[in-house]
Order: C-alpha cells, then sequence, then structure tokens
C-alpha cells in the first residue's frame, strides 16, 4: 500500500494531541531491524559520499538523541492547514510541548514533571484540561522524527557535501513508496554524530490535491532547560503548594 504522505506529514503534530482524541494512551515504539551500519567513507552510518540508507540513518539519529536534552521546532503545512510546534526537552521526565494551527483555533500544550503529565488542549468547542501519568520524553516523541527521516528519505543516490561538523545531503526524487508525487525534494544536514539536526522536504500530492511543507530543526543541544508553565500552577495549585515558590512562566508555553 502506498504511504500517504499528508499523514505521515502530520506525525509529529499528532504525538503531542491527548485533549480530544478518541484515546490518551501512548504506545512505545520498537525500532525495525537494521542492516549491519557501515559508516563508509564519512563516517555516518547509513551515509556515504554519494548514496544514503534511510533506515540505518534513522536509527542512528534516534540513538544519538538518547540522553540529550534539546529544542526542537517543527513546521508543517499542507494545503493550506499549517501548524507550528516547539518541543523542549531538559530530561525524560521533564520537557514541554506546545503545537499552534496557525489560525488559532487549535492548539495543545504539554508539560511533563516527575511523574505527572499535565496537558491543555484548545479547540472552537473550549478548552480541556487533562492530569495523567507521564511517560518518558524520548517514548512519546523520540521515534518520530527517525520515521520521517526513514520515510521521506530516498535510497540510492543523493548529493551528499561535507559541512563544518556534518552533512548535506540532498536528493530531488521521491522514494519509490510515494507514487506519482510530484515537484518533490527534501534536505537534511546530519552532524557526524548522526544526529539529524535539520530536515526539510517539499512536494505536491496529486491524490489529495495538495502542496506540502514540512520542517523541523534540532538546537540547544545538551543545553534545553525548561521551567512550569503559568497554566498548570493555576489549574493545579495542590500540586505546587508545598514547594518553595519557584517562578513559573507566561501562558505562552
Amino acid at each position: 500500500m502506498r504511504p500517504r504522505p499528508v499523514a505521515l506529514a502530520a506525525l509529529f503534530v499528532l504525538a503531542g494531541c491527548s485533549g480530544f482524541a478518541a484515546s490518551d494512551r501512548t504506545e512505545a515504539v520498537t525500532p525495525a531491524p537494521v542492516p549491519d551500519a557501515d559508516p563508509g567513507a564519512t563516517g555516518v552510518p547509513g551515509l556515504t559520499n554519494d548514496s544514503v540508507n534511510p533506515a540505518i540513518l534513522a536509527q542512528t539519529h534516534r540513538n544519538a538523541l538518547d540522553d540529550h536534552s534539546y529544542t526542537l521546532t517543527v513546521d508543517w503545512d499542507a494545503g493550506g492547514r499549517e501548524w507550528e510546534t516547539w518541543l523542549g526537552v531538559e530530561g525524560e521526565r521533564r520537557y514541554r510541548y506546545l503545537s499552534t494551527q496557525t489560525t488559532g483555533a487549535y492548539s495543545d500544550r504539554l508539560f511533563v514533571e516527575g511523574d505527572v503529565r499535565y496537558s491543555r488542549h484548545r479547540r472552537p468547542l473550549g478548552i480541556q484540561y487533562r492530569r495523567n501519568r507521564s511517560v518518558p520524553a524520548s517514548e512519546r516523541f523520540g521515534h518520530h522524527t527517525g520515521r520521517l527521516v526513514e520515510t521521506y528519505l530516498p535510497t540510492g543516490p543523493v548529493a551528499v557535501r561535507q559541512l563544518a561538523g556534518g552533512y548535506l545531503v540532498v536528493a530531488d526524487r521521491a522514494p519509490a513508496t510515494f507514487d506519482r508525487v510530484r515537484n518533490y525534494t527534501v534536505r537534511v544536514t546530519v552532524a557526524s554524530s548522526g544526529w539529524v539536526r535539520t530536515f526539510s522536504v517539499r512536494y505536491f500530492d496529486p491524490y489529495q490535491d495538495v502542496s506540502v511543507r514540512y520542517r523541523f530543526e534540532y538546537s540547544a543541544i545538551g543545553e534545553t532547560t525548561v521551567e512550569r508553565p503559568a497554566w498548570v500552577e493555576r489549574r493545579w495549585p495542590d500540586d505546587f503548594r508545598r514547594e518553595t515558590a519557584t517562578p513559573a512562566t507566561s501562558d505562552d508555553g
């Protein structure tokens, strides 16, 4: 079956949604086995001077995410349905997520501290709050960007150029599984550790008659910290009443 590119592009946006969804359950993702990684001339498993193995590169990227703090920004647009997403991960049990539709009608906010997950979801009919047991950041978000790398990078020859501390990978043809997709281009920067720092793909999907644009970027690697947002303390004051006063951030997060 041909993958649904628009649905796959929305994968990360949906990863943070739990408010008005049919289920609030999060499943752990077990990566599929990949062939033995041969670093090739670049030293990055899955990437050589003129080709890429998306499955191996995606697993290398997932492995590089472990035990690091980071900030991730995501932009997704499919036929005018545009979302902007921000994720700050200080640790496995301390992170914040904010995803907003550019029209302002929908937004999802998530804050995890220890064993508790606080969420706030805005929809046209109102706002819903939830307090649930948390899951580690790597379990909830860690595999999504790797899956996008594996899905959107074509197997076989690509243009690879060395940069300071990594490589730029460019391809102008879609993977064979994306039947009839047009005007396809994907650009990826990969650190020498195998961490995919930036990812950008654009194409036209004639099946759904939409142009799709998707981009993500990692920053502040090893330097990200997150603070508790004010809406959490206002909604659940009893959770923090016994604490030493800790300044809370504004409602923007």
